[in-house]
């Protein structure tokens, strides 16, 4: 909302439904509403996912209507029909209207904003991801549920062990646990995910397996080199902003253990 509102403003036209297709084809339909389906089917958590979702439908609406006028429209019409009170009890109300067309526009959201959470949903949304990945690659259907586990800091870990349920779910997993110093088990497939080692049991061919390892081995040394490159410039580190040049050696410090996992990885394959 806040973006949007600021882009049009600012009489830029395109960017803001470009904002909007993404929050809600990406965050609300791809993830979103695949985390509400396990408290849709819970009699108890029902009412509240609901609501939420009646809530942002309503809102996105909105936002959408100086796009798709005749479609947001009729969506919403619909919506009145369905959930005529679309509010979130205490904190928030997108305020009745009998057309969108006189609907207000969405404001007094900032409240909702929270970086932190942001951060946890982004480390957990990355290991589906991953997981998803080792999936597509050793050709394994979703139907099959699969044991994952994590080797990462103790911080990240508590992190997903607290919402191992949402990744069990997205990801089709029978068991998923986390923890420091976390040891690859054997036939696994391993996924590197900046400061995270991800296992997914029981699936690996181990010739397949060193070759994947080998070609991720390549592309590090190289993003390597390409950063050793800029920092062995005297006149990069010298002329460079600081915040640009500490980008740089974190980015280094990341490709370098991420390059130490690979080759533990295609150590221990013998």
């Amino acid at each position: 909302v806040s973006d949007v509102t600021e882009l049009i403003e600012n009489f830029k036209y395109n960017e803001p439904l470009n904002a909007i297709y993404k929050f809600f084809w990406n965050d609300l339909c791809d993830w979103y509403l695949e985390w509400s389906k396990p408290r849709m089917q819970d009699a108890d958590t029902k009412p509240t996912a609901q609501n939420i979702l009646a809530f942002v439908l309503d809102q996105t609406l909105r936002l959408l209507h100086p796009f798709v006028p005749f479609i947001t429209e009729g969506i919403f019409q619909k919506l009145n029909e369905l959930a005529p009170q679309r509010k979130l009890e205490g904190l928030a109300d997108s305020g009745e209207a009998k057309a969108i067309i006189v609907a207000s526009w969405p404001a007094g959201l900032d409240q909702f904003v929270d970086p932190d959470i942001e951060e946890q949903i982004s480390i957990i949304q990355s290991v589906i991801r991953s997981i998803r990945e080792v999936r597509n690659q050793y050709n394994i259907p979703p139907s099959k549920k699969l044991i994952a586990s994590a080797a990462g800091p103790e911080t990240i870990s508590q992190i997903l062990n607290a919402n191992a349920n949402l990744i069990c779910s997205l990801a089709s997993l029978d068991e998923f646990t986390a923890a420091d110093g976390l040891q690859k088990p054997e036939s696994a497939a391993a996924a590197i995910v900046e400061e995270l080692q991800v296992f997914v049991h029981d699936v690996i061919d181990p010739d397949a397996e060193r070759k994947r390892l080998e070609k991720q081995k390549e592309q590090i040394e190289k993003g390597l080199r390409g950063v050793e490159g800029k920092l062995n410039n005297e006149n990069f580190v010298s002329r460079a902003k600081p915040e640009v040049v500490a980008q740089a050696r974190e980015k280094l410090k990341e490709l370098s253990e991420q390059l130490q996992a690979v080759q533990n990885h295609i150590s221990q394959l013998g």
